[in-house]
């Protein structure tokens, strides 16, 4: 029998203002990828789904080399049809490498009978991917906290509370992660790094707590935001945007995207944000979600056909 692997990866917004490199949120939009293994050693990749202008679909594709090199290393090389059905724009600061790495690796566990902790997935896929908090998140789901150490990454998750509702604004142009990267300093003052940490701690307890009793000021972040503000018009205003409703507001990733943390109505928050960034000659499109509390750890199996 022909089996086929059927792997869902949700988007990630990392960084949450303070906690840069170190803690993601898995949102409800998701990358589906099916793979039906193939007796030769030939790759093909059809893709549908948003920003295809941004995706190869030639075994140079993100998924299919991930998959190809991972078999190659374990000696168990084989080809593959790869299909996908991609919500996740590319290029937006919504973890959309992560997802598909995570993905990737998920799918060769099936494929080559290997068993992979979560640690292990984790790790390889932050070895591949640069930092640890999208790919963390992507796997386990929810709020997600990751630390390397040692070679390895240690992350912990917890679920998101259900009257937690998110406006997601994603700005139609991309920002590649390098360039966000470049313009930030090389160091920062102790004032500044005391201020993240604060800020950073007092998030991840409310989370863990199961309360998410969320406040402006735990998004106020002196590390990255305010250096990517040249690259996303607008940032400055949308950071200090007022409404009743909103909880706290931070840049998604490296951006360009802005996710708001609302208490009422997310669609009113997402469409004020969408007119801020409108007035600096930005379009975008709002998308009200909830948080992905399942992951890819509990969206990947394979299925007889």
């Amino acid at each position: 029998m022909a089996q086929q692997i059927s792997v869902r990866v949700p988007a990630t917004c990392a960084n949450l203002g303070c906690a840069f490199d170190c803690a993601a949120l898995a949102l409800g939009l998701y990358l589906h990828i099916n793979i039906r293994p193939r007796p030769d050693r030939t790759v093909n990749v059809r893709y549908s789904g948003v920003t295809p202008e941004r995706v190869p679909t030639d075994p140079t594709n993100l998924i299919a080399r991930t998959i190809r090199n991972t078999l190659e290393g374990w000696h168990k090389a084989r080809g593959f049809d790869l299909e996908i059905e991609n919500q996740i724009p590319v290029g937006v600061g919504l973890g959309s490498s992560a997802a598909a790495i995570v993905g990737a690796l998920a799918a060769c566990h099936w494929m080559a009978d290997t068993a992979l902790s979560d640690e292990e997935l984790v790790s390889m896929a932050t070895r591949l991917e640069g930092h640890p908090d999208n790919a963390a998140a992507a796997w386990h789901g929810g709020f997600t906290v990751a630390v390397e150490h040692r070679g390895a990454v240690l992350a912990y998750s917890c679920p998101v509370p259900d009257s937690l509702q998110l406006a997601l604004v994603v700005p139609d142009y991309a920002v590649p992660t390098e360039k966000a990267r470049e313009v930030l300093p090389a160091q920062y003052s102790r004032e500044d790094a005391v201020h993240n940490l604060q800020r950073v701690a007092v998030l991840a307890a409310q989370f863990f707590s199961g309360k998410a009793e969320l406040q402006r000021a735990f998004f106020d972040d002196r590390w990255h935001q305010p250096y990517r503000a040249t690259l996303v018009p607008g940032l400055k205003e949308v950071l200090s945007l007022k409404h009743p409703d909103l909880l706290g507001i931070c840049l998604s990733g490296a951006g360009p995207s802005i996710l708001a943390f609302v208490r009422g109505s997310a669609q009113a928050v997402g469409e004020q944000v969408r007119r801020s960034l409108a007035q600096n000659g930005v379009e975008s499109q709002v998308h009200c979600l909830a948080a992905d509390n399942m992951g890819a750890k509990s969206w990947s199996l394979p299925v007889e056909v």
